[in-house]
């Protein structure tokens, strides 16, 4: 019974050891040897690494700086490594010499021990006599499957994976029992069907270097040079069933043509349609339409009409060779649309609406986020998703992208060219080489849970990692730490390929950045961040694409000093003290300048009264415009003339009724005349009549005594005398001057 029991006990070590992790110096742990694992509230796991503490972010590990300076050392010296829990956020840590406190709040290192060693329970753990796990039977026989002779600590995370510390290999990390993908090797039908074509009726066509083998339900039958007439080789590349049942088949030797199975004939299509020529290698065809099928090849693509056999040009073909012209793979879903891989890049075409009649038109998009851009094969499984093997694996491509790994039991290697299928109980089988295939049922590997909850890992600022905030804080920042790095996940170990992220920086972003390739953790960086509260969001989807809910972390940058609010009361002040100092400028520039202006003016109304005053008193000419300095006086002026000038001869015409006829008070009128001419109006009538006279007596032959009456003088004697007063000379002399 001893060899059966020991075959058994073997096979059970290299089943478990199949599906473990490593995680070693190279995957982030500081040193290989692990004396301490803790599982932290968030579902983070902290390691001590012989002395360094680092703290698990979802794909590896980042290093818990502290003061070492500062931690409280033990009196004595004790052979184990200890933890101990108070309440749920702070966390006792001894090693053989040091005590340590943990708060898993902040996922930091605090130094206030001293005065909280007052508790019966932390004496015995500094003592070393309490506080050390033990293994459960189940991790001791975990541990013995997996033939590990140096375990130093074991612990299990929140999804029940077993994490074990070994004093020379980091960890060892073993998933909770889940379905994996398996290796067939070996000569097995599924890589030979795999490697083959299946046409509609079932038959599997082999592709041989000595001729076509077709396999039917009635046995095997080959194809060749001696059976088919104007095969021109026997090595076939391809072959591939169209919508009318004929078969396109190409060689090694890149003959194209038509192949009729029941007849034994091949109808080439290189001889007639040159333009073929151009085409180097023929990789494959896949149907379009009934009469549209796209033949790809290594250096472009086309399609061909078999129904009148042109060449017509494949949609977005353009687009496609800014990435590869070389083609490797292509397939039609039952939805209508063509992906098309290549060797760098996954293509998706879908179909528009078209007119009926006319041929479809197509939208074409570039998948990214698989395990690698280099397309090697496709195939759809019984659900109508579609499957890309790459040459790093596999992908899971609709409804959203999700990448298999090691996790999964998929290796991380090359898939074979056109080399898979996908079995009748609903396995998928990809190809790897001519004697391995990875096969798997998706639906047991992929499961479609809720979205996990999105945890912040770690926060980086101007490059130094500080202590993680709490949801409900608000990180506040000077305006010179404006360099943010944002490191989360979901803390998924067991399929961290299987997680999709987004995240985005309200105040900054309005687009979320997905990144469906992260494999088990996410950061996002911002650079030169200008003041202003931020917002930074994170989520992550579930494999059937719903997002979680989102994880915020507040940031507030503050302004520098000098755009501080002070600062900007103080600018405003100085901007309304400025505006008042120039202001009060410009007012009183503005008075000095009317003052000018109105001396002047004054000054000018002066010269003007000046010089009507002297006209007035020296022509025997009476102009309004001569006699005023405004055109408010002219008109005054003009009215007062006509007035008198309507009542010349009238002697009893005084200054009353001339107030009167300009409707004027007697009091306003003599204002007027004295302002304006320096004279009263008894004055300026009087003058008035006399500058009459005179030009009666310059232009008339009228007596002198009818001059004075017609001047509104009462007598002659009484005329002369004020004639010679005002003029110097008496009427006759004045007369006889002018004569």
């Amino acid at each position: 019974m001893r060899i059966p029991l020991l075959i058994i006990y073997i096979c059970a070590a290299m089943v478990c050891r199949a599906g473990c992790r490593y995680w070693r110096v190279g995957d982030g742990l500081p040193t290989s040897e692990v004396q301490q694992i803790v599982r932290l509230p968030n579902g983070q796991m902290l390691l001590n690494c012989e002395g360094v503490y680092c703290i698990s972010n979802g794909k590896s590990f980042d290093v818990v700086n502290f003061d070492r300076s500062r931690v409280f050392q033990l009196r004595n010296y004790v052979n184990t490594y200890g933890q101990l829990w108070q309440g749920d956020s702070l966390l006792w840590l001894h090693d053989l010499y040091c005590l340590y406190l943990y708060d898993a709040r902040t996922r930091s290192f605090r130094y206030d021990i001293a005065p909280r060693l007052h508790s019966p329970e932390l004496r015995q753990f500094m003592l070393g006599t309490a506080g050390s796990p033990c293994l459960t039977g189940r991790q001791r026989r975990i541990i013995d499957s997996l033939g590990i002779r140096d375990c130093n600590a074991v612990a299990e995370d929140w999804q029940g994976g077993t994490w074990i510390g070994t004093r020379t290999d980091g960890v060892v990390y073993l998933p909770p029992p889940r379905y994996q993908a398996k290796m067939v090797r070996g000569n097995s039908p599924m890589i030979s069907t795999a490697r083959s074509t299946v046409d509609r009726s079932g038959n599997v066509w082999h592709c041989k270097g000595d001729g076509l083998l077709c396999e039917t339900p009635q046995g095997i039958v080959r194809y060749g040079r001696d059976n088919v007439a104007e095969l021109p080789y026997d090595k076939t590349t391809f072959i591939a069933q169209l919508p009318d049942s004929r078969y396109l088949l190409c060689d090694s030797l890149c003959h194209l043509g038509y192949f009729l199975p029941s007849q034994h004939i091949f109808v080439p299509l290189s001889t007639r349609l040159t333009s073929l020529r151009r085409y180097r290698h023929f990789v494959g065809a896949c149907p379009v339409t009934h009469r549209l099928t796209a033949v790809y090849t290594q250096n472009g693509i086309f399609m061909l009409d078999i129904m009148t056999d042109t060449l017509l040009p494949f949609p977005h073909s353009s687009y496609i060779e800014r990435y590869s012209s070389k083609y490797n793979c292509m397939l039609r879903d039952g939805a209508g649309r063509l992906w098309v891989g290549t060797q760098d890049g996954l293509f998706c075409l879908t179909p528009r609406r078209t007119a009926k009649g006319k041929d479809a038109e197509y939208s074409c998009q570039r998948v990214t986020g698989l395990a690698n851009n280099c397309i090697r094969s496709l195939v759809t499984d019984a659900k109508g998703r579609v499957w890309a093997g790459t040459s790093c694996g596999i992908s899971r491509v609709t409804p959203t992208v999700v990448n298999l790994g090691t996790e999964d039991g998929v290796p991380p290697i090359s898939m074979m060219e056109r080399s898979t299928s996908l079995l009748p109980d609903g396995r998928l089988v990809f190809v790897c080489n001519s004697s391995s295939a990875v096969v798997f049922l998706p639906d047991s590997l992929i499961s479609h849970g809720t979205p996990l909850p999105v945890v912040l890992t770690s926060l980086t600022i101007n490059g130094d990692s500080v202590a993680v905030p709490t949801p409900a804080s608000t990180v506040t920042l000077p305006y010179t730490h404006n360099y943010l790095t944002f490191h989360f996940s979901t803390l998924d170990y067991a399929n961290p390929t299987h997680t999709r992220y987004r995240c985005r920086l309200r105040g900054l972003e309005t687009e979320w950045e997905v990144d469906g390739n992260a494999n088990g953790s996410m950061a996002a960086t911002y650079t030169a961040l200008p003041p202003g509260e931020y917002v930074f969001e994170a989520q992550a989807a579930s494999t059937d694409g719903k997002w979680g809910k989102a994880l915020e972390c507040r940031v507030t940058i503050l302004p520098p000093p000098w755009l501080s609010w002070w600062a900007k009361m103080i600018y405003l002040a100085i901007v309304l003290t400025a505006t008042a100092c120039l202001l009060h400028i410009y007012l009183r520039a503005k008075r000095r300048k009317m003052e000018r202006e109105n001396d002047e003016r004054v000054n000018r109304l002066f010269e003007l009264r000046q010089e009507a005053r002297h006209h007035f008193a020296q022509s025997t000419s009476i102009a309004p415009g001569k006699l005023s300095a405004t055109t408010e006086e002219e008109a005054l002026v003009a009215q007062l003339l006509k007035a008198i000038e309507a009542k010349m001869a009238e002697e009893d015409y005084g200054v009353d009724l001339l107030a009167r006829d300009v409707n004027m008070s007697r009091a306003n009128l003599y204002k007027k005349l004295q302002t304006m001419l320096g004279v009263t109006p008894a004055d300026f009538i009087r003058n008035v009549r006399l500058k009459h006279a005179a030009k009666l007596l310059a232009d008339t032959t009228l007596p002198v005594s009818e001059v004075a009456t017609k001047s509104g003088f009462a007598t002659a004697r009484n005329f002369s005398s004020n004639f010679k007063r005002m003029f110097g000379v008496t009427p006759s002399e004045y007369r006889a001057a002018k004569a």
